[in-house]
């Protein structure tokens, strides 16, 4: 099986299946782009980072499900594609003017938000993708298929890295939210990084470091808000700011989870804690 300390160059098979979900998102995206009518097409700029982005989000999202045999990152990206695209075809068509220099817009635009928020969807992307391995790989479901992954235990500065990484995309996906909805002043934008990057670090740093599972479980209302945040309010992410109570929430019931099991289960971590290294 192959390890951290040796994982194999990524093949050109992988690479392929990255290349296949960047172009799917891509064409799905300018495709509905066109069937409304968004100004963005009429700018070579605007899109050029579009497709870009567009690239990116399904590249990586089809590459890591290839390269590492994870299912959690393709299905996730498809999932929500998929919703966009729903959302899109099932409501009445945007109707574009110009005032003083401004184009308005009346009626919904799914796909504008699904299309310029990203960096979001990678982000929660890469936190199931690292949810799945350390489900499979701690209770050893079918983690015989998976490639170019760890063995557990991981060691601290492994685990520390992992969760600082993951966690960190999901707070800056969230500062640059709030950042996209203009909330004044500029020091919100460090709170809503702040608490973000808490609330996915909890997590998985229970379930890396002692195999505990509710906190994840818990954890899937965060996805849920910033979806709500994107596609219904994104005028005004105030309910961001509930991530912190709700990370030491999360915190509380990895403590009672560990409690319980330890205490009447005898867990002692699996997988997760034997010869832990430093």
């Amino acid at each position: 099986m192959t390890t951290a300390d040796s994982p194999r160059r990524p093949s050109l098979r992988s690479l392929a299946a990255g290349a296949i979900g960047g172009l799917l998102n891509v064409t799905c995206i300018l495709a509905l782009f066109a069937r409304g009518n968004y100004p963005v097409l009429d700018s070579p700029t605007q899109l050029a980072v579009l497709v870009l982005a567009g690239f990116t989000l399904g590249f990586v999202a089809l590459f890591i499900t290839s390269y590492t045999r994870l299912l959690t990152p393709a299905v996730g990206f498809l999932a929500v594609l998929a919703g966009a695209a729903y959302l899109e075809l099932t409501t009445p068509l945007p109707e574009w003017d110009e005032l003083g220099g401004y184009v308005i817009v009346d009626g919904p635009t799914h796909v504008s938000s699904y299309a310029h928020t990203w960096y979001v969807w990678l982000s929660l992307v890469v936190v199931a993708g690292l949810v799945e391995f350390g489900l499979r790989r701690g209770y050893g479901v079918g983690d015989g298929r998976l490639r170019n992954l760890p063995s557990f235990p991981l060691s601290r500065i492994g685990l520390g890295r992992t969760v600082a990484t993951a966690a960190g995309l999901v707070g800056l996906a969230t500062a640059l939210l709030v950042l996209r909805a203009g909330i004044q002043p500029s020091a919100s934008v460090l709170v809503g990084f702040v608490v973000a990057t808490a609330v996915a670090a909890v997590p998985l740093a229970a379930l890396f470091s002692r195999g505990l599972v509710i906190p994840v479980v818990l954890f899937a209302l965060v996805p849920y808000a910033l979806a709500v945040e994107v596609f219904l309010t994104t005028d005004s992410p105030v309910h961001i700011l509930l991530f912190g109570p709700y990370a030491v929430g999360l915190l509380i019931a990895a403590a009672v989870e560990y409690w319980l099991r330890a205490k009447l289960g005898g867990w002692d971590g699996g997988r997760f804690t034997d010869h832990q290294s430093t």
